[in-house]
């Protein structure tokens, strides 16, 4: 059950991976804080908001251990966190000394605060959501509880044998196997929280961490609001930016081609392109999928070929034995035409279709009309297939593409070829020159883009200085859970 216990470890550290969350964790799981989102300076309690005699209690979950105005934050979440930065830390191979461990308190007490900080904040203001929306959190954190527990019952029957083959809906079970499954996330749950913890109580926290979560995300929109306004950019400032930018890109791309295609091919838009580096093209694809998998002996006979190929031309070579020379030439005379067979068996359907498509392309279909005909939709709806290989070079990503466009001039297309166990048609569309993209062209997106970057540099401000008010309103009861720390 190894495999199912990491299963709940990862569902359980979900949090970790939305925006400031990173505290409602197993306290066993295997998945590390994600402290690439903690924030700058550690929060250190002074003599006058921190209370109690440290150490002198036995440890209680339920106990509090931080306020933070109304908001009450607990020990167990305490433990949760400071637990997974000492499991991080030792996996680096950290020393564990009381030094570290008196560090690892101050991080998990400033990542607990920085967590609710907008829920404090928004109280402060006296910001509120509509108790519409409230009702809708509710119903958005159910939607995610009922998904999180059919995936994890449709994994554990998989995983205990209840279920022969894979599952992804779970009321596919019966009551008895939902029973058998049900008990076994119990057991996993039991080795992680300790007896007791049930699966129903997993998911009613879950449902509080996701309540928590949206709620957190949804306030943080209504502070955003808060932060003012600034005057849109005069020309001077705007072509400050832009010409930094440009110059930081140029020297970014030259030195490292490959981060072009990151950005270019990045989906989120988060990098407007400012400077095409050498060496990168734009091509168009019509892919023709066959069903099924082909006979493994394509591929060991493809292997063994190369392999004769290899001694062949060494014995040629060097004037070995004419012998083995006739012996490889009949060995690889049988095994390719074995190939093609198998080829012909597996291929011959998108074989015959890409042909038409080529002989279509040729009697003056267009490439765009081709792909919408033969293409099968990408997740947005599109058959559009377009491509950047890299011709300067090695194309990590593309490189079959890449040496067939080293073939083609621009607007002309390949015969059907065999790549990656599809056969592919490519249009080389252009050869994107090197240099400044044209200013004119984007210059509404630069301003976009500049604004935003102010933006956000200005609520970034605004949360750090929030989070200094925060760290000093907090009063910190480590009594609570300064035993976590005892070595």
């Amino acid at each position: 059950m190894k495999q199912t216990k990491r299963i709940i470890a990862c569902f359980a550290a979900v949090l970790l991976l939305l925006p400031l969350a990173g505290c409602l964790v197993p306290k066993n799981g295997d998945t590390a804080p994600d402290t690439t989102q903690a924030p700058g300076p550690v929060a250190v309690a002074t003599a006058a908001n921190q209370t109690g005699n440290a150490g002198t209690e036995a440890f209680d979950p339920e106990a509090i251990a931080i306020e933070l105005g109304s908001i009450k934050i607990t020990a167990e979440e305490m433990q949760t966190l400071f637990d997974q930065y000492v499991s991080m830390f030792s996996s680096y191979g950290s020393s564990m000394d009381q030094e570290s461990i008196d560090g690892i308190f101050r991080m998990s007490e400033e990542w607990l605060i920085e967590y609710y900080l907008p829920l404090w904040k928004a109280e402060q203001l006296g910001i509120a959501l509509p108790a519409e929306e409230e009702t809708e959190i509710l119903a958005e954190a159910e939607r995610s509880v009922f998904e999180e527990r059919n995936e994890l019952l449709c994994m554990f029957a998989a995983e205990a044998g209840v279920s022969e083959d894979p599952i992804e809906d779970a009321s596919v079970l019966n009551d008895e196997q939902l029973s058998e499954v049900i008990d076994a996330i119990n057991d996993e749950l039991h080795e992680i929280y300790g007896e007791g913890y049930s699966f129903d109580d997993y998911l009613a926290a879950r449902s509080k961490d996701y309540v928590t979560s949206i709620r957190i995300e949804r306030i943080t929109k209504l502070l955003k609001e808060q932060v003012p306004a600034d005057q849109p950019m005069d020309s001077e400032t705007l072509d400050l930016w832009y010409n930094d930018k440009l110059e930081e890109q140029k020297a970014k791309y030259t030195s490292s081609p490959e981060e072009f295609y990151y950005d270019a091919s990045d989906s989120t838009g988060e990098t407007l392109i400012l400077y095409h580096p050498a060496g990168y093209a734009r091509v168009q694809v019509i892919e023709f999928l066959p069903n099924g998998e082909p006979d493994d002996k394509i591929e060991s006979n493809t292997v063994t070929m190369q392999e004769l190929e290899a001694e062949y031309g060494m014995l040629a070579l060097n004037g070995g034995s004419a012998k083995r020379i006739e012996e490889i030439e009949t060995e690889y005379a049988a095994l390719k035409a074995e190939k093609e067979t198998l080829e012909k068996a597996f291929y011959g359907e998108i074989l015959e279709k890409s042909a038409a498509a080529y002989e279509a392309l040729n009697s003056g279909l267009s490439f765009e009309d081709a792909m919408e005909t033969y293409n099968v939709a990408n997740p947005n709806g599109s058959k559009k297939d377009e491509r950047l290989v890299y011709l300067d070079g090695v194309d990590t990503h593309n490189a079959e593409l890449a040496n067939i466009a080293k073939t083609l001039m621009p607007g002309t297309y390949s015969k059907p070829i065999l790549i990656d166990g599809a056969y592919v048609i490519i249009k080389l569309v252009e050869r994107i020159p090197e240099g400044a993209v044209d200013r004119a062209s984007i210059e509404d997106a630069i301003r976009t883009a500049a604004e935003a970057e102010r933006t956000s540099s200005a609520w970034e401000e605004q949360l750090d200085a929030w989070l200094e008010e925060a760290t000093k309103a907090a009063v910190y009861h480590r009594e609570t859970y300064s035993m976590l720390g005892n070595l």
